[in-house]
């Protein structure tokens, strides 16, 4: 209800109907005054965002300490006192994700997982450096057993930045990792073996070995696509050129194998930039992925619950799956915010607590769904359990399929 004064008039000024009461019997406009003052605009702007008028925080109050109960209400027709689950599924994800991004961004979310603990990354400038120092530690070693070890040590070096000259030039910019390091090594040693009498196939099949060792995507088979034999796009179209159309690959096979081979190419010229960039599109993807789970969530009900397709339809399902939904949303909120209060005082008394309410916090959130489907479907206990457990079972099959999708496309789509 707005806070603007009632008119006199019983006339409607949207619709010319007259008036009975405070709203149109026709077409519902609230008959009210139609001067407004900027605080009522500002008013109107967080009203109809977060329908702050208390119908919000009656709808959440309910979602969360009586699991189903709103559900129930949708269904039985009682929607006026409480926030639209549409609109309520809206706010609170983009609140949540919101808040998740804003807390860490997805830099600093992703980077333990972009580089390994502890991973070595040097270029030319380290690698002669280090060079240097084992020559002058050789130098001055007196035990032949260390001499020797130093003497690896030194060749391997040598060979490691023999093979970088000769592939990248005298770069001082572009690092390199210890299992990048590694395979340059590998392939000098193929290529010192080979002048020493070793079969080019030999050396071939050496070389193969290590690429796929060293470069996943190289030499890989994606969906029965193996993009690993062409190094470039341009590579792949002029083999498509050569072939009579009869044997030349469709339209969708062509497209996919291009996708294939650019994310190879971009791999390969920077693993660091193409994993942060992979992962970054990989959490950005989760928004996606919990909305595209839904209906399937709610088929699932559906076919359980299926005796009962007459009680309940599908879309009744799709409501109470997007309640759950929402209050998994808030309750994982809940949890980061305890997170953060957590972090930023060092009281030991607070810490405790709020570990003892993240403890009992993880709890609700894996027992909610069955007290929801208790409220909401109104069957026995034991029921309840065995579906929640198929239910629970399913849906982590699902988002585990559709976490596989989304991953192969944030491969592709770099």
């Amino acid at each position: 209800m707005s806070h603007l004064k009632e008119r006199k008039e019983k006339n409607c000024l949207n619709c010319q109907a007259t008036v009975i009461g405070r709203y149109c019997h026709i077409c519902g406009q609230e008959n009210l005054e139609p001067k407004e003052t900027v605080w009522h605009l500002v008013q109107h702007f967080f009203n109809d965002i977060t329908h702050f008028d208390g119908k919000f925080f009656a709808t959440v109050k309910f979602l969360l300490r009586k699991p189903g109960f709103l559900s129930a209400e949708y269904v039985a027709g009682r929607r006026a006192s409480y926030l639209n689950p549409i609109r309520m599924y809206v706010f609170t994800s983009a609140f949540f994700f919101i808040i998740l991004y804003s807390l860490k961004s997805p830099e600093e979310m992703l980077k333990p997982a972009a580089t390994k603990v502890n991973e070595r990354v040097r270029g030319l400038t380290e690698l002669l450096k280090k060079d240097t120092t084992d020559e002058k530690e050789l130098a001055g070693t007196v035990d032949e057993d260390d001499k020797d070890e130093l003497r690896d040590a030194i060749s391997k070096l040598s060979m490691e930045m023999a093979v970088i000259k000769k592939t990248y030039g005298d770069t001082t910019t572009r690092k390199f990792t210890d299992q990048e390091l590694t395979s340059f090594y590998v392939t000098a040693l193929t290529d010192s073996a080979q002048e020493d009498g070793l079969p080019p196939e030999a050396k071939k099949r050496i070389q193969a070995a290590m690429r796929v060792s060293q470069n996943p995507v190289s030499g890989s088979n994606l969906f029965g696509l193996n993009q690993g034999r062409f190094k470039t796009v341009q590579e792949y179209d002029s083999s498509q050129q050569v072939l009579p159309d009869s044997l030349r690959d469709g339209w969708f096979k062509m497209r996919l194998m291009r996708k294939l081979i650019y994310a190879q190419e971009e791999y390969i010229r920077d693993k660091q930039r193409y994993t942060e960039k992979f992962l970054e599109n990989m959490l950005h993807s989760f928004p996606k992925i919990l909305f595209w789970s839904l209906p399937i969530f709610a088929l699932i009900l559906n076919v359980l619950y299926v005796r009962r397709k007459k009680q309940f339809y599908y879309v009744d399902h799709g409501i109470f799956t997007i309640h759950v939904y929402c209050a998994t949303f808030l309750l994982l909120l809940i949890g980061m915010l305890l997170g953060v209060l957590s972090g930023w005082v060092n009281w030991k008394w607070l810490r405790i607590l709020t570990d003892i309410l993240d403890f009992v916090l993880g709890l609700y959130i894996l027992i909610y769904l069955y007290k929801a489907m208790r409220g909401f479907y109104k069957q026995g206990r034991f029921k309840t359990f065995v579906k929640y457990f198929i239910t629970c079972s399913l849906a982590f099959v699902i988002n585990l399929i559709l976490l596989v999708i989304f991953l192969v496309i944030s491969a592709i789509y770099i």
